[in-house]
Order: structure tokens, then C-alpha cells, then sequence
């Protein structure tokens, strides 16, 4: 469906730019963005390479079971079916640690090891479970304390001081974040009535 949505975006956008006389901006705009997209992806992968492996120090280091042991009664509020002493923790914390460091495409992989644990839980069953849909909300929400991914985009496109965005960020991501977990316990609390 979406990619349905996606054409129909860029047939009305092409054709308005036809009729509009600016045929010749979308060309240009279209021989331009591979080499753009280049450079970017060139520019990032840098970036996720480091903290992709300082996370992979932190976890065999044993500085990933710390955040977890630190955070395990924010774990344990919020993921109540969870067995205790259960490796799902850690990723969990992984997952968390990772998203407030601004690594959405490092969270991403943490976040489904995780939820492929918790559907072992559940018995491999089909459907999602209280901790899952939580998981899902908190990752989607994410709070973010230091925002990598989007400091290094305003860097990279030339942004004369590109971490001046951190507090709003911080603050709209602990606004999400905090609604999301608001959200979810209500609808946890009306899905038992």
C-alpha cells in the first residue's frame, strides 16, 4: 500500500512539474541525488562503523550488563511479564543505550534480537505480547540524549553549529517517550476490562 502511495506521489509530483514548466529541475534533481546519496551514505558509514563498535566493546566489556542491571527497575516497571534474570534484559538495554546515543540503525537489529526473545517466552505463539507492543512503542518513540545520526547529517550539509538542535531534541524525544508508556498502560489497563 504505501508503495502505491509513493508512486502516486511522484507521478503528481512530476506531472505538476511538466505542466509547471519545471521538467527541467526534476531532471537535474534526478541526475544529481545518486551522487548526493553517495557521498552521504560514504559520510555515515564512518560514523556507524564507531559506534557500532564502541557498542560491541561496551557489550564485551560487560558495560552493556551494567546499563541493564542500572536500569533493570525501569525494565522490570515496564516489561512486567519478563522473567527476571532472563538475557532479554540485555537487550532491552542494548536496544535503549542505543537509541539515546541517536543509533536508530544500530537499535533496529538489537530490537528484533529481542523481540525474537520474547516471542520465545511467549511460546512462539503468533500473537504480541504486553512486552512486545511496549518494546515497540519505546523504540519507536526513542529517546534520544545525544543525538549522532542527525548531529553528523547537519555537519555533513554544512550546519555552522550542528549540535545546537539537542536540547529540543531531548526534550521532544522525552515527551514521546513518556506518552508512548502513558498510551501503552492505558491501553493495557482497558484491554483487562
Amino acid at each position: 500500500m504505501v508503495n502505491k502511495i509513493w508512486i502516486f506521489l511522484f507521478i503528481i509530483g512530476i506531472t505538476y512539474a511538466i505542466f509547471t514548466g519545471r521538467a527541467a529541475t526534476i531532471n537535474e534533481a534526478i541526475l544529481s541525488s545518486p551522487k548526493a546519496s553517495i557521498e552521504m551514505i560514504l559520510n555515515l558509514t564512518g560514523l556507524f562503523i564507531l559506534w557500532n563498535g564502541l557498542l560491541q566493546v561496551a557489550k564485551d566489556c560487560g558495560l552493556i550488563s551494567a546499563f541493564a542491571r542500572l536500569i533493570h527497575p525501569v525494565t522490570r516497571f515496564l516489561f512486567p511479564e519478563l522473567p527476571k534474570q532472563h538475557e532479554v534484559h540485555g537487550l532491552i538495554a542494548s536496544n535503549m543505550a542505543a537509541n539515546m546515543l541517536g543509533l536508530g540503525s544500530v537499535a533496529t537489529p538489537l530490537g528484533i534480537k529481542a523481540m525474537k526473545e520474547m516471542k520465545k517466552i511467549n511460546g512462539d505463539k503468533d500473537h504480541a505480547t504486553r512486552s512486545m507492543i511496549t518494546l515497540l512503542l519505546i523504540n519507536t518513540s526513542s529517546l534520544t540524549l545525544i543525538p549522532t545520526t542527525i548531529v553528523s547529517m547537519r555537519k555533513i550539509n554544512g550546519s555552522i553549529n550542528p549540535s545546537n538542535v539537542i536540547p529540543m531534541i531531548i526534550l521532544a524525544t522525552s515527551l514521546s517517550t513518556f506518552f508512548a508508556i502513558v498510551v501503552d498502560r492505558l491501553f493495557a489497563k482497558l484491554s483487562k476490562k
